[in-house]
C-alpha cells in the first residue's frame, strides 16, 4: 500500500477517527489529504502518525507470510477433509507474520471468511464480512474479486439464493484475468448451482457446462459429478431428456469411485426423482432407495424428501402396505427427533415435514387434515420453491377426492390448477 493507504487502513483497523489522529500532529484536514494520496507527510509527521498507530514506519518484505496465506487459500479451494483444514487453520491462526503486512493481513482475513462457511461457523463468517467490508477499498482486484464470491458463498449457504446468485454475478464482472483455472471454474460452477436454486434453467445449464470443461481438464473428480449432476437436472427442466439420463449416469460413474456419501445420495436421490418425473416407479424406487444407504441420520431434511418421493411412487403403484411401513419410518424419525414446524429451521426442512404430514393424512385417509394441511401449508412452500410437479400432483389428487365425494365443481378446480402447474413446468428461464 502507499503511505497514505497504509495509515488510513491502521486508522480505520483501530476505530480512530481523523480528528483524534491529527491531534497533536496536524492538521485535520492535513490528514485527509495525506490518506487520500494528494500530499505526502514529511518524516517527522510520517513518524509521530506511526507511532501513535503503534506500526513501523514502511511495511517489511514478508515472503513467510505470503507463502502461509497463499497455503492456506489452496487448501479452501477444494476441500476434501475439513479436520485436516481445521488443524491448519489452528497451526497458523496466531502465527504474527500474517499481521506484520498489511496486504497479507487483508488477504488471510478474506480467507477466513470462506474458512468458516468450510466449517459451518457462519456466525463468524457474518462477522468477518462486516468486518472486512471496512477495508474494500483497499483491496486489490483479486481479492476484491474473492471477497464477492464468499459473499455470495456466505448467501448460498443461507439459501438466499437469488442474492447469492446476484453476488456472483458481480464477481464474475470484476473477476482479474490472472485467475487460477480451479478458481474460474469454482465460480462457473457457484454460478450453475445458484442458477438451478432460482430456476434459472438455460444460465444454470451455460454455467455448469463451463465448469464441467474446466474440471475435465483439471481432473476434479468431485466437482465432475457436481456439474453432471446440475447440467442433468437443467436437461430435465429443459425437456433434454435423453441428454439429461447421461448427465446423470456420468455422475454415478464418476461418483461411485470417491468415497463422499453425501455426494452419492445425492446423485442417487435426483435420478430417483427423474424416473418419478418420468413415472417409471421401480427405477425411481430402486435409486432412492440406493440414496438411503449414503446419507447420515442427521440429514433429516434430506431423508424426509427422499420419503416423499417414495411415498408418491407407492401410491402411484397402490402399493400402501409399503407406504404404511415407510409412514412409520418416518414417524419414528419425527419422534425420535422430537420435529415440528413450531422449531427454528430452513426451508428446506418445513417442506419435507409438511409435504410428510400431508402424505400421511391421505394415505391413512385422514381427507380432513389432508386437505388442510395442503390448501393452508403446502401450497405456499412449493409454490415459493418452483415446485411445479408436486403442485400438480396434490391438486390433482385433491381434485380426484372431491369428485369421488361428488363435489364436482370443487374438483374441476382442483383439476384445472394441476393442468396449469404441468404447463408451467414448460415455462423455462
Amino acid at each position: 500500500m502507499e503511505t497514505g493507504s497504509r495509515i488510513k487502513y491502521h486508522r480505520i483497523k483501530k476505530r480512530i477517527s481523523v480528528e483524534d489522529l491529527a491531534h497533536d500532529i496536524m492538521p485535520a484536514r492535513e490528514l485527509k489529504k495525506i490518506e487520500a494520496g494528494v500530499k505526502a507527510p514529511s518524516l517527522k509527521d510520517l513518524q509521530a502518525l506511526c507511532k501513535k498507530l503503534e506500526i513501523p514506519l514502511a511495511p517489511k518484505d514478508n515472503p513467510i507470510g505470503k507463502v502461509l496465506v497463499k497455503n492456506f487459500k489452496t487448501s479452501l479451494l477444494h476441500p476434501q477433509n475439513k479436520g485436516k483444514i481445521m488443524e491448519q487453520y489452528a497451526d497458523i491462526h496466531d502465527h504474527p507474520l500474517l499481521h506484520v503486512d498489511e496486504d497479507i493481513e487483508l488477504e488471510y482475513c478474506i480467507q477466513q471468511i470462506r474458512y468458516f462457511i468450510i466449517t459451518g461457523d457462519l456466525d463468524s463468517a457474518e462477522e468477518k464480512i462486516r468486518e472486512i467490508e471496512r477495508f474494500k477499498e483497499f483491496m486489490n482486484q483479486e481479492q476484491f474479486y474473492l471477497f464477492h464470491k464468499y459473499n455470495g458463498n456466505y448467501n448460498y449457504i443461507l439459501n438466499d439464493f437469488e442474492e447469492a446468485l446476484r453476488i456472483y454475478l458481480v464477481a464474475e464482472k470484476i473477476a482479474p484475468p490472472s485467475l487460477s483455472a480451479s478458481e474460474v471454474g469454482d465460480l462457473y460452477y457457484s454460478i450453475g448451482i445458484s442458477a438451478t436454486q432460482c430456476w434459472e434453467t438455460i444460465m444454470a445449464s451455460k454455467y455448469s457446462e463451463m465448469a464441467l470443461k474446466i474440471y475435465q481438464q483439471e481432473f476434479i473428480p468431485k466437482r465432475l459429478v457436481e456439474c453432471h449432476l446440475n447440467i442433468a437436472i437443467s436437461d430435465r427442466r429443459l425437456g433434454n431428456f435423453q441428454k439429461a439420463k447421461e448427465h446423470f449416469k456420468h455422475a454415478l460413474t464418476i461418483g461411485a469411485k470417491l468415497d463422499i456419501d453425501i455426494l452419492k445420495f445425492t446423485t442417487e436421490y435426483n435420478y430417483g426423482y427423474f424416473y418419478y418425473h418420468f413415472q417409471d416407479y421401480e427405477l425411481a424406487i430402486e435409486h432412492l432407495n440406493n440414496a438411503l444407504n449414503y446419507i447420515p441420520i442427521e440429514y433429516t431434511s434430506d431423508i424426509l424428501l427422499n420419503y416423499c418421493v417414495l411415498l408418491k411412487c407407492y401410491i402411484e403403484l397402490r402399493d400402501l402396505e409399503a407406504a404404511r411401513k415407510l409412514l412409520a419410518k418416518g414417524h419414528k424419525l419425527i419422534q425420535d427427533k422430537k420435529l415440528s414446524l413450531d422449531m427454528p429451521s430452513n426451508n428446506t426442512f418445513k417442506e419435507a415435514y409438511t409435504e410428510f404430514m400431508c402424505l400421511s393424512y391421505f394415505i391413512y385417509e385422514d381427507i380432513e387434515h389432508f386437505e388442510e394441511y395442503f390448501l393452508n401449508k403446502l401450497i405456499p412452500i412449493l409454490s415459493q420453491n418452483y415446485k411445479e410437479f408436486e403442485l400438480g400432483f396434490y391438486y390433482s389428487t385433491l381434485g380426484n377426492i372431491y369428485f369421488e365425494q361428488g363435489k364436482f365443481e370443487k374438483s374441476a378446480i382442483m383439476l384445472n390448477k394441476a393442468q396449469q402447474s404441468y404447463k408451467n413446468l414448460m415455462i423455462i428461464k
